[in-house]
């Protein structure tokens, strides 16, 4: 503690990021401030009733490193950056930001490809998305691509098998085959371009253009052509018919709900474009005890934002967020264009902005609800106070390794939903570790290769890994999650012969009693990997 006091003592009165550590030099936290000095020294210097979630923050931190900036807006620009790359357990963050999918048009190849993917690196395609509901993103790929035929074929170059040959898509009219020449690349990169359009909500755009085609093509007597880009232009329009007009505008915009119960919220994000819904994305934020509602919102618009592909023209919130300023300059360079925050409170606008709350109160609502019909059982309240966890620990995942003499060395992976086992997701693992017995080298396995698998979305993100071993088992996994890039994850470590907890940081293992429900919880996770 006396070099936190050291480092308290000595704070810039500048604007920055200040980032919080514990023993091991790990980042638990990281905000941002106009005033570094008085900002940090109000975590230790709080009078009252202290929320448990500070509390245990402030037991932990033993460093304090602070980077000043010129700006609110670059304190911003690096908070975002940080949280992004370190992870850190006491940030607002959103739930498993990477699992959502994205459409990919990838425009950087001669004949582009509409393909769903989770990763967005900068290579020249064009991203849609995040969608929440990947069936949902299928479906709407499905529908684009039987109106604005793209291929779907993987590779640089268009066609299936050894002679790039078409395939079924072709005859059913879900590709225009220019791996048989059946379009000229001009006309297929119009496809690609009016495909964008219409992802993009400019229906209007995509409807006048296919009409000047269509009517060239009659004039120059292509009539097969015409009949196609009328075929074309027909289910474009059956579509935009079903679509409501809800906004006089025809500006996009996107309006945000926000609801929360203690260390969680959910936010919702209706997406307007060209004055009609086109959809709508939900999002789980964690780590929301004990932080103001104007907080959470600046967080989720800045993790949010931070991922999106598109920045519409207007942002309509239920009230501004913490650091106003700062974010608009930060969108608007973002969008390249001035964008202000809007808080509606009648007109058009406001009935939009009551269905966006409604329907983030209503995943609320069936978040807790699932809660109460899963039993949610007391004794993960009761490890979440033990452990001194930002949120209670509902998903906990148990790995144990089984190295018997004579066979093969697996590992277990078992998951526990509110307390209960969710025998569902049980998982064996073979070894690949080729060196002989080592236990260490075989939990490092098996963490890095589940962790690698919950980073690429196939699995959702647990609040606590139970690892069945001491300290070297818990350093091998922590340092596999570290490689994987999944460090913000809880990990503790249950020893057989005393029950005793160990927990990383913590020079002493953590022993409770036989009957506290807490360590009956991780008994039974532990118990279940062994069976």
């Amino acid at each position: 503690m006396d070099r936190v006091q050291e480092k308290l003592s000595h704070l810039p009165r500048r604007s920055g990021v200040y980032l919080m550590k514990d023993a091991k030099g790990k980042v638990l936290y990281v905000g941002k401030a106009n005033r570094l000095d008085a900002r940090v020294r109000s975590y230790f210097n709080a009078t009252g009733q202290v929320h448990p979630k500070q509390a245990a923050l402030v037991e932990r931190i033993a460093d304090i490193d602070t980077i000043i900036t010129d700006s609110e807006v670059e304190a911003l620009l690096l908070e975002m950056t940080l949280i992004k790359e370190k992870r850190p357990p006491y940030n607002i963050r959103l739930k498993d930001d990477k699992r959502f999918p994205y459409l990919k048009i990838t425009l950087g190849e001669e004949y582009p490809k509409a393909i769903i993917t989770r990763r967005t690196p900068e290579d020249g395609s064009r991203y849609f998305g995040p969608y929440t509901d990947a069936g949902a993103l299928r479906r709407t790929l499905k529908m684009a691509r039987s109106l604005l035929p793209i291929r779907s074929c993987m590779g640089t170059r268009p066609g299936r098998g050894p002679r790039y040959k078409e395939c079924l898509d072709y005859h059913i009219h879900r590709c225009a085959a220019p791996c048989i020449d059946k379009v000229t690349p001009a006309e297929y990169r119009e496809i690609v371009d009016r495909l964008c359009q219409f992802l993009s909500g400019q229906e209007d755009t995509v409807v006048k253009s296919i009409k000047e085609e269509m009517e060239v093509a009659a004039g120059a007597m292509e009539y097969e052509r015409a009949a196609r880009l009328r075929d074309r232009l027909q289910g474009i329009q059956r579509l935009m018919r079903r679509q409501k007009m809800l906004t006089s505008t025809g500006r996009d915009t996107d309006v945000l709900g926000l609801s929360r119960d203690e260390d969680v919220a959910y936010a919702t994000v209706l997406q307007v474009r060209g004055g009609k819904v086109l959809g709508k994305e939900s999002r789980k934020i964690r780590g929301t005890a004990g932080e103001s509602d104007t907080s959470v919102l600046a967080a989720f618009i800045t993790q949010y934002y931070q991922a999106a592909d598109i920045i519409p023209n207007d942002i309509v919130v239920p009230f501004l967020p913490e650091g106003t300023e700062a974010i608009e300059i930060w969108l608007s360079e973002r969008a390249q264009r001035k964008l202000q925050l809007k808080a509606a409170k009648r007109g058009r606008l406001s009935g939009l902005l009551r269905l966006a709350e409604d329907n983030s109160r209503l995943d609320l609502e069936e978040a807790r609800g699932a809660s109460t019909r899963g039993g949610l059982d007391p004794a993960v309240y009761a490890l979440q106070k033990e452990l001194n966890l930002s949120s209670p620990p509902a998903h906990i995942e148990g790995f144990d390794i089984s190295n018997i003499q004579g066979s093969e060395p697996v590992a277990s992976l078992v998951v526990f939903v509110n307390g209960k086992p969710a025998r569902g997701s049980y998982r064996k693992f073979k070894m690949r570790h080729e060196e002989g017995p080592n236990d260490f080298a075989m939990m490092a396995e098996v963490v890095g290769r589940r962790a690698r698998r919950i980073v690429r979305g196939e699995f959702s993100t647990p609040d606590l890994f139970l690892i069945d071993g001491g300290l070297g088992q818990v350093n091998a996994a922590l340092t596999a999650l570290e490689q994987e890039g999944l460090s913000d994850v809880a990990v503790v470590g249950l020893q057989k012969r005393e029950e005793e907890i160990v927990i990383p940081g913590r020079e002493d293992v953590l022993r409770l009693s036989k009957k506290d429900p807490a360590l009956k919880l991780l008994i039974r996770v532990r118990d279940e990997a062994h069976r």
